[in-house]
């Protein structure tokens, strides 16, 4: 920062007015100011080529295959997925591989408690790296990102790494202008050579399709240059826990996906479930997220489920009766459309039933419970499916049909 200094000189040193002063002259230069086309070809990045090379080191990956030196990276998920977890655990691989240096990580973490910062502290120093809490160090997160943009005017911040954990307490996740500004000082780090990492969070429900939604403005994505979404593909309670990095945007060669796993249990600390995380295997991890999204369908055609669960559990039914259940049953049609209905049923065949074609029966189209259904029903809280009198099949009217 510059500072404007006054000269204060002795005064025998001034010179005296009118003495040794050189001959002005009487012609008079005109100095014409800049053209607004001069100062927007001055903008141009072409005129500073030399310099922006000297800026460009050879990509690395400071999170491996995912997240590359100099870019802005948005990890985001529900809560409890685990994100702090595996920054850690790749912060101390990367320190230990030599792919980065422990003097040049920044972990700013504004939130965590008081017992858990203290937590991650320990590690942080036992690794060499700086971890730092606006609310243990007596500042606000706008301090921080003050700081931030001073620094981002310095070439002591080139090549650091810095870690936002969590992204809304920087910024207001639905004030466009606030989100603006934060970016706006992140790229100016980017120019020198700052590579930032930051942790979002996921919105509670998914959208229509069953994906995971991002907590915030268009405007985040928009702004970033890399993103992942991280879904817990295991049961909460196992104790195995396998976590999929989806890829959501990318610039650069990353990774679409891939899937890590770590051990979580009460008998263990917290350094013990960092050090055991690793990556899964390419056809393990296809193998669960294969199961992962079979249990999305599950979840998101839930109230499909159960009824035609309910339905199967007596036997094989045609779709014809099937479809007439529905109709008829009052409690189902208040929590599923007509459309609705059939869309689960259709996206639950080959996860919770199958079917079949029978020939002897006008070709009609049969379905049969598969067990994993009724142990999702278990795995609800329930007993099973109740038991009911069976529908019997029966073969389609003349001229009835009904469309998926």
């Amino acid at each position: 920062m510059r500072r404007n200094i006054e000269h204060k000189g002795d005064p025998d040193d001034m010179v005296r007015a009118g003495e040794n002063m050189p001959e002005i002259s009487s012609e008079i230069v005109a100095i014409k100011p800049s053209s607004a086309m001069d100062r927007l070809r001055s903008l141009s990045a072409t005129s500073r080529l030399e310099e922006m090379e000297k800026n460009i080191t050879m990509d690395r990956y400071i999170i491996p295959e995912m997240a590359l030196d100099g870019q802005i990276t948005l990890f985001y998920a529900k809560p409890n997925t685990g994100k702090t977890l595996f920054f850690l655990k790749f912060i101390i691989d990367g320190i230990s591989n030599g792919t980065i240096q422990a003097k040049d990580v920044f972990y700013v973490n504004a939130d965590d408690s008081y017992k858990g910062l203290f937590a991650k502290a320990k590690i942080a120093k036992q690794h060499g790296f700086n971890m730092i809490s606006p609310a243990e160090a007596g500042i606000n997160p706008a301090d921080v990102i003050r700081l931030l943009d001073q620094l981002s005017e310095s070439e002591e911040v080139r090549g650091k790494i810095i870690f936002i954990d969590t992204l809304k307490k920087f910024a207001d996740m639905m004030n466009k202008k606030s989100q603006a500004h934060f970016f706006h000082v992140l790229r100016k780090l980017g120019t020198r050579d700052v590579t930032v990492i930051i942790a979002g969070h996921a919105n509670k429900h998914l959208n229509t399709d069953g994906e995971m939604i991002y907590e915030g403005t268009s405007d985040t994505m928009n702004d970033i240059d890399c993103a992942y979404s991280m879904h817990r593909i295991s049961d909460a309670a196992d104790p195995k826990q396998v976590v999929e990095f989806r890829r959501e945007k990318d610039r650069g060669s990353v990774v679409p996906r891939v899937v890590y796993r770590y051990r979580k249990t009460n008998s263990e600390s917290y350094i013990d479930i960092v050090n055991s995380i690793e990556r899964v295997d390419d056809g393990v991890a296809q193998e669960l997220s294969l199961a992962a999204k079979h249990d999305e369908i599950r979840e998101k055609y839930e109230p499909v489920l159960l009824f035609v669960t309910d339905l199967l559990s007596a036997g094989k039914l045609i779709q014809t009766d099937i479809i007439k259940a529905y109709t008829g049953g009052d409690h189902i049609k208040e929590e599923v459309t007509k459309s609705g209905f059939t869309k689960g049923l259709r996206n639950l065949t080959g996860i919770a039933w199958s079917t079949a074609r029978d020939r002897s029966n006008n070709n009609a189209l049969v379905y049969e419970l598969i067990g994993s259904a009724n142990d999702y029903r278990r795995a609800k809280g329930g007993e099973g499916v109740k038991t009911r009198k069976p529908v019997k099949p029966r073969k389609p009217s003349s001229g009835e049909t009904f469309r998926f």
